[in-house]
Parts: structure tokens; sequence; C-alpha cells
């Protein structure tokens, strides 16, 4: 059997408590849609939550060398990991959900939101 949840997750740095407590060894598969839009300093970039095409975050990013305006993501204070679109996880801890938008830490000027449908599955 399976538990989903839905989550909005705004466009920020900061990482956002989904109130979501995952065991070590769950089936946790996310499905996200909508777009948001990263601090890209001189332009606009809309993308989703696989982040823009082409575009590895560098130095000062949540998650460098993962697309600027990807969805990230971590299991309490574990090391972040890129969620995007569509994926599909066996937690290697236990521990509460965190998203966030993989920016530049220095950065706050982003727009919209993506919407997470999160699907726990029963061990």
């Amino acid at each position: 059997m399976a538990l989903t949840i839905l989550r909005t997750v705004r466009p920020s740095t900061t990482w956002q408590d989904t109130l979501i407590v995952i065991k070590e060894g769950q089936r946790v598969v996310f499905d996200v849609e909508e777009t948001w839009s990263p601090d890209m300093r001189d332009q606009i970039a809309w993308c989703g939550a696989d982040g823009i095409y082409r575009h590895a975050a560098g130095d000062g990013y949540l998650l460098p060398g993962t697309n600027v305006g990807a969805l990230i993501a971590r299991i309490d204070k574990g090391p972040a990991f890129a969620i995007g679109s569509r994926y599909d996880l066996i937690a290697a801890t236990a521990g509460t959900l965190f998203l966030a938008m993989n920016d530049h830490t220095d950065h706050n000027n982003q727009a919209g939101k993506v919407v997470a449908q999160i699907i726990l599955f029963d061990e």
C-alpha cells in the first residue's frame, strides 16, 4: 500500500521542511510539476524541477554539479541529492524530508513554484 502527499515548494535555497518522516529502506517516488525561475541575475529563465538544461551549478550553490534551478532534497542533515521532475528513492537513512531549489545561496530573486507529489510505500 502507498500514501500520496502533495507539497508545494517555494523557489528558495532555504531548506523547506515537508513534515514527512521517511524510514530507512522505504521506497519514495517523486513526481513534480509546474515551473519556477532561479535567480539568473541578468536574464529570466523559467524551468521545471529538472532545472535549466545543461547549466550546471558551481561553487556557492546548494548542490554543485546539478542543474541550476533543479529540485533537490535531503533527509535531516544528510547530503543533498537531486530530485528533478521524477525520482525513485530507496532511503538509505531515516529522517525528515527537506526540499529546496538548487540556486546560489546569495541569490534571492526567484519566482514561481513547483508541486511535488510524494508517494511513500510501505516497507
